[in-house]
């Protein structure tokens, strides 16, 4: 499978060999799925306590001001954009900034709190991610035609962290689970029982149905 996809489990570990100085940048665009370790703002226009927009949260970043990231400056994801040569990052989807020439570079569908399991928060779950991400495919398209925004998505980069979250509040929360499973057999019954693996397997095995190009 020779698609570009990273998986972010926890803690994110990225190595770039390359960098742009100047000119266009390296992929056509950056598409962003997961939870906190990733998420923009997208969780400011949910009914969710779990916000990052109030200080002391954005004091380094950019703008000096808090913007839904869930650290005091950037993300792994932001330095990717920038590394990868763009000018802006990729914007959250549900944000007003989500609209015009500004996703023609990628867009941002992460959401704190969420997982692999649906039920996991009052978040953005990946299969609503994938969900947007399909409109936003059609979004491309109305703008750019077909065959461009094949192009696009065909030779952009997929980022996708998530899988912390499930443990965090469901897991560790719920004591009949924790007598029933230990840790490590907690993913395969969430695999047998809720089936929650399903959407990312399909942007794994499926990429094609995804926008994305199998080589």
């Amino acid at each position: 499978m020779g698609f570009l996809l990273s998986i972010y489990v926890g803690v994110v570990a990225i190595v770039m060999v390359a960098s742009v100085a100047r000119g266009d940048p390296l992929v056509p665009m950056l598409c962003v799925f997961g939870d906190s370790v990733v998420d923009v703002g997208n969780n400011n226009h949910l009914n969710t306590l779990i916000k990052s927009n109030f200080p002391p949260y954005g004091r380094d970043f950019v703008t000096h001001t808090p913007t839904g990231r869930f650290c005091n400056g950037k993300l792994a994801t932001d330095f990717t954009a920038e590394y990868l040569g763009f000018d802006s990052y990729p914007p959250a989807y549900l944000s007003q900034d989500a609209k015009g020439k500004n996703l023609s570079i990628g867009a941002n569908f992460a959401s704190a709190g969420s997982g692999f399991y649906d039920r996991t928060a009052q978040a953005i779950s990946l299969t609503q991610q994938l969900a947007y991400y399909k409109e936003y495919q059609n979004k491309v398209v109305s703008m750019v035609g077909k065959d461009s925004a094949n192009t696009m998505f065909s030779g952009g980069i997929h980022l996708l962290s998530a899988g912390s979250s499930d443990f965090i509040q469901n897991y560790y929360i719920n004591p009949m689970l924790q007598r029933t499973y230990t840790p490590d057999q907690f993913p395969g019954l969430k695999v047998v029982v809720f089936d929650i693996y399903q959407p990312l397997l399909d942007l794994i095995t499926k990429p094609t149905d995804q926008g994305m190009k199998e080589e």
